[in-house]
């Protein structure tokens, strides 16, 4: 039936006007075969009715308007001349329908008014054949009546759904474009944000080394040009890949770093003066590339914060491990904290470790940052939830 109704909508969409007279030829069909119209007045109305069925797309309410009046002109006809013609009260219910999929409950009071005009029209005719008694009439019109507002009804629900679903569609579009440009900015915030501070404290360094050791300050300054560069390049590639890849896992148009790329992100940190011990342990080949881009994300921020708020006096130790699926990222700063960054900054974490917090909790894991006796410590934890499966 699933499969039946795929082909119909297909049709539909590739042949509209020919489903359109297929609609048509079959309402009348059943009208004809339900109650032969007598005379060529009758046939004449059935012709009229057939139009409006095959408008009833294009112009909803002028086509239900024709079929409605055509029904009442049959009545009519019929008490005048006691002839009686087709059964026209199913191609009203297909247009009341239609009107209900296509207008909601937008004029709904004139809708109702045409379902009360069409029971009134059973009740004076009802419906060719049967007794012209009081019960049979009014059986005829509450039937009649009440087919037409569960017609109408019917497709004002099929119009709600509908209308919902455009509204949750509309509403995940914009959920996403926010989601994207928060991801676009953390990505933004750890490139730029890291290899700033690496700047920064190489030109400090190079500015002090040109009059007393101009290799050294040579050194520094080719570190920044070289730095510079690959933030642009790394720029280009962070809008690049979130442009076009939406997958938790990372972007397999380009490669996103990973645990393997940590030991060049110290070496740049090394070169503007810092000393950092790196300790892997562990299989760490095999975590899944989402989860080596957020371990690698979170050293290069707490890297970051280093430059920032101890300087280049500062001892850093990194240790990546891996144990029971679960990977450990532990970043110590055992040098001093510079005075602005306070002791208590767990309490009112920034941007930063905001964001290191969000990146882990995607994959199920948490990130503690706080003060230690000598320094600063962050830990991340993120599980591989593939190992229940293992």
């Amino acid at each position: 039936m699933k499969r039946f109704l795929q082909r119909v909508r297909a049709f539909d969409r590739h042949h509209p006007l020919w489903w359109d007279l297929t609609v048509a030829v079959a309402v009348t069909l059943i009208a004809v075969i339900a109650n032969s119209p007598k005379d060529l007045v009758g046939a004449s109305l059935v012709a009229v009715v057939a139009v409006g069925v095959m408008l009833r797309r294009r112009k909803p309410v002028p086509a239900l308007i024709t079929v409605v009046s055509t029904v009442v002109l049959g009545v009519i006809v019929a008490g005048l001349t006691g002839f009686g013609g087709a059964w026209l009260y199913l191609t009203v219910w297909v247009m009341l329908f239609n009107v209900g999929l296509r207008l909601g409950t937008r004029r709904i009071w004139a809708f109702g008014g045409v379902i009360l005009l069409v029971s009134v029209a059973a009740y004076v005719d009802p419906v060719n054949g049967f007794s012209a008694e009081l019960l049979e009439r009014v059986r005829s019109s509450l039937g009649v009546a009440a087919m037409a507002a569960a017609s109408y009804l019917g497709g004002v629900q099929i119009d709600s759904r509908r209308q919902a679903l455009i509204t949750h569609r509309k509403e995940a579009a914009r959920e996403a474009v926010i989601a994207e440009r928060s991801r676009i900015a953390h990505e933004m915030h750890d490139i730029i944000g890291h290899n700033l501070s690496v700047i920064t404290s190489l030109a400090t360094g190079g500015s002090v080394a040109v009059r007393n050791s101009p290799p050294d300050a040579e050194h520094a300054f080719d570190a920044i040009g070289e730095i510079s560069r690959s933030s642009v390049r790394e720029v280009r590639r962070i809008l690049a890949v979130l442009r076009y890849d939406q997958s938790p896992e990372g972007a397999p148009l380009t490669p996103q770093p990973g645990l393997g790329d940590i030991a060049a992100l110290v070496d740049t940190v090394r070169a503007a003066g810092v000393s950092v011990a790196l300790d892997r342990s562990g299989v760490l080949e095999s975590v899944p590339a989402g989860r080596q881009l957020v371990a690698y994300r979170i050293v290069q921020e707490s890297l970051t914060n280093v430059l920032r708020h101890a300087g280049t006096q500062a001892r850093v130790g990194i240790t990546i491990s891996r144990d029971n699926a679960e990977l450990t990222v532990l970043v110590d700063n055992t040098g001093a904290s510079s005075p602005s960054a306070p002791r208590d900054r767990a309490a009112e974490p920034g941007h930063g470790i905001l964001g290191m917090r969000e990146r882990a909790e995607a994959y199920g894991g948490s990130v503690e940052a706080h003060a230690t006796r000598v320094g600063w410590r962050v830990t991340a934890r993120i599980p591989d939830d593939r190992a229940g499966n293992r």
